[in-house]
């Protein structure tokens, strides 16, 4: 505020007044006391406030006789009175009314309610007194606003009030008798023409448009225009009012501008709540910082984990190729400065000794640090050919933007901390499935190897029936705890030497359900029961535990059955010697029908003939991550021969003694990137292929990879196991498919 506002508080109860004054303390006015209404009338005179706060019930003279006092008092019946009352029926509000009251507030009061209507009831009054002041300094003429003009019939100026030459800029009286049409831009020239003839030859039409005045400087101005008829000198003429919208316009514009930074800002909360990769997220904040920012060029940097430098990960306007260094530590260059300072700077901040990052005619720059709980994890940097004209609603919107990336920022380490955790559990899920299948093996030692295998089988097929990628998951459990049940089978008969009595028989035949029972109270392995509780079903409905037929049996289980059977009769047991593939085939291809199901031994056969002519191909895993490089050794190496280390040197010793035929390799790691890594593998072995792996998007070294002819991937991190494994297979089918 200007000034001190004064308000009266008038109460008899010294209570009421104090609770008054507590609530309004912070708003800072100058509060005046009166303890009944002869009192109140005096203070009045005194303070000439700008509210009252009258209590309506106090002894020897009520509010409403004091509200009455006021409205006569000529030099006090202007000043703003809100009644505060406990009487709350109409007759009591009518009577308010009738003494002058503006307003009421009845107790108990809100108090967002009381400050509310305070502000609103003196900002009225503020209003009101200033035109009250204009009234007494100029002329009723001079009061309108907006600029007023006689035009005859032909267009000619016949009066023109003092706001027209203020609006034109020009001395009085120098238009009267000139056309008025030279002032309208040319555009809108025509519609000017017809719509003032339009009015002139039709008294009852009125015309309302928008338009822009030039005025004799060359200034241009927007402006409304109305048209209305009348009678001047005896002749048709037209009156036209003109209102200046500048304002207008300029607040429509802003207007404009800050729903289109909320647009902008919604769709960047929508790829941050959606769970889009940081990568794809920083692109749309790029875009959209230099789309509504008005500059030609934009960048992220972001910090490289346990470091304290910054990579530039997002570019747009200049190539990389035009840095001066895509890493910065704090400090150096304008990055390094602004994560330094940790506040926005300017191209007028920086020292004079620091160059600036790219040299294409900039000729201003922003750098703001996006800080994530008190650590600047990255910057955003704004580049302008022009000088950037930064008013509020840019500083906002750029530091807004900012705010955004360093949320998801935030919110990716969260989601790939995630991430890595859930893919630890699976692992250590999945481990321990191992672990019960080795330790049931080392039970019965006919069977060595024999979970592995089938596993294995059993996936191959189920891929190549085109089962989705989740199902994998719970089959691969299944198939490795398939004998699970046998835990339950005592070791009499279980390691029998001889053939089983019908008794022993029929206590062999529950280890399904002894599986059933083990496995369904753990939530994790419900999806994976099919094959440990159904796999000794058989096609034909002769099978255990319950006799199912056809298609009741679930697909995982007549897979798998196949895939068992396979194995049982493809390796030597002590009792009998592997037989050999091809009667292992007709054996399986007889039982179609009456064992198993004809179409998934038809997808068997198809598989098998493939598998007998393609061996298990070599894949390089390269990481400087220890846990990454392990983790994907695991997930891949039932699939794969797999080699992986922590050092691009040693993968190309082991390039050139081993036939790779695929490198997963991590874009940045300290000796020497992704890209460099794969240049070098196409010189040892031109026929190995590459992916490349990456927590960020990077645009221009993709395009260098992808530009060497051996790169056919490209996996986001955090990957996960589905995902990965997928990856890998679409390029390994590349590879089997190159001449």
């Amino acid at each position: 505020m200007n000034q001190t506002l004064t308000i009266l508080i008038v109460d008899d109860e010294p209570a009421g007044r104090e609770t008054l004054a507590a609530l309004l303390h912070a708003e800072r006015y100058q509060l005046e006391f009166a303890d009944c209404g002869k009192h109140a009338i005096a203070q009045a005179r005194d303070h000439q406030p700008d509210l009252i706060l009258l209590d309506v019930m106090m002894p020897e003279m009520d509010g409403f006789e004091v509200c009455r006092y006021l409205r006569a008092t000529p030099s006090l019946a202007e000043v703003p009175i809100i009644l505060i009352t406990a009487l709350d029926d109409r007759d009591s509000r009518l009577e308010g009314i009738e003494a002058g009251a503006d307003d009421f507030i009845t107790k108990p009061f809100d108090r967002i309610e009381l400050r509310a209507r305070i502000r609103a009831i003196l900002r009225l009054n503020r209003y009101r007194r200033l035109l009250h002041q204009r009234a007494r300094f100029e002329r009723v003429i001079e009061l309108a606003p907006n600029g007023m003009l006689i035009l005859s019939s032909e267009g000619m100026v016949n009066l023109a009030n003092p706001a027209i030459y203020r609006l034109l800029g020009i001395a009085d009286s120098t238009i009267i008798g000139q056309p008025f049409a030279r002032f309208i831009a040319s555009p809108y020239a025509a519609q000017f023409s017809y719509e003032l003839q339009n009015v002139i030859s039709t008294p009852a039409t009125v015309a309302r448009f928008e338009s822009e005045l030039i005025c004799p400087s060359g200034e241009k101005i927007d402006i409304e225009i109305d048209i209305g008829h009348i009678d001047w000198e005896n002749a048709p003429a037209a009156q036209v009012n003109l209102r200046d919208i500048t304002e207008r316009k300029r607040a429509e514009a802003m207007r404009q501008r800050q729903m289109e930074h909320l647009s902008a800002l919604r769709l960047i909360d929508k790829a941050i709540a959606s769970n889009l990769e940081l990568a794809a997220t920083l692109n749309i904040v790029i875009d959209q910082a230099i789309t509504h920012l008005g500059v030609q060029a934009a960048a992220i940097l972001l910090r490289r984990p346990h470091t304290q430098s910054f990579e530039y990960s997002t570019l747009r306007g200049f190539s990389r190729g035009a840095l001066g260094a895509s890493v910065l530590r704090i400090g150096e260059g304008f990055a390094g400065q602004v994560a330094l300072a940790r506040r926005a700077l300017s191209l007028a901040d920086m020292p004079p000794t620091i160059e600036p990052p790219i040299n294409a005619g900039i000729a201003d720059y922003r750098g703001i640090p996006l800080i994530v709980k008190g650590q600047v994890e990255g910057i955003l940097e704004i580049f302008s050919r022009t000088p950037i004209l930064a008013d509020t609603s840019w500083w906002e919107f750029l530091e807004t933007l900012a705010s955004q990336v360093a949320v998801a920022i935030d919110h990716a380490a969260l989601f790939e901390s995630i991430q890595h955790a859930n893919l630890e559990l699976t692992m250590a899920y999945d481990s321990t499935l191992e672990g019960w299948a080795r330790a049931l093996e080392l039970r019965d030692k006919e069977t060595e190897g024999h979970a592995q295998r089938v596993t294995d089988m059993t996936l191959a097929l189920a891929r190549a029936m085109g089962l989705p990628t989740n199902d994998l998951v719970h089959i691969r459990r299944g198939a490795l705890l398939h004998d699970i049940g046998k835990m339950g089978i005592p070791d009499s008969i279980l390691l029998k030497a001889g053939p089983l009595s019908d008794d022993e028989w029929q206590i062999m035949r529950q280890h399904p359900v002894y599986a059933y029972n083990m496995l369904s109270p753990i939530a994790y392995l419900r999806p994976a029961l099919d094959i440990p509780y159904y796999h000794h079903e058989k096609w034909d409905g002769t099978g255990y535990p319950r006799g199912l037929k056809g298609e009741a049996i679930p697909l995982a289980a007549r897979i798998f059955a196949i895939a068992d059977v396979w194995d049982a009769l493809s390796f030597d047991r002590p009792y009998r010697s592997a037989w050999p593939e091809a009667q292992v085939r007709e054996h399986i291809q007889a039982a179609a029908g009456s064992h198993f199901d004809p179409q998934v031994v038809e997808a068997f056969l198809r598989l098998h003939a493939i598998d007998t002519t393609e061996q298990r191909l070599s894949i390089l895993i390269v990481d400087d991550e220890e846990h990454i490089a392990t983790t994907a050794h695991r997930l891949l190496n039932d699939q794969f021969i797999v080699f992986s280390t922590t050092s691009p040197d040693e993968a190309l010793d082991i390039l050139a003694r081993e036939p790779i035929a695929i490198i997963l390799s991590d874009q940045r790691m300290p000796q020497m990137t992704g890209v460099q890594l794969l240049e070098r593998a196409r010189h040892l072995r031109p026929t190995t292929l590459g992916i490349l792996s990456s927590a960020y998007f990077d645009n221009d070294a993709l395009t260098e990879a992808i530009n060497l002819g051996n790169v056919r991937g490209y996996i986001q991190k955090p990957w996960n196991a589905i995902e990965l494994r997928r990856r890998v297979n679409e390029v390994a089918q590349i590879y089997r498919a190159m001449p």
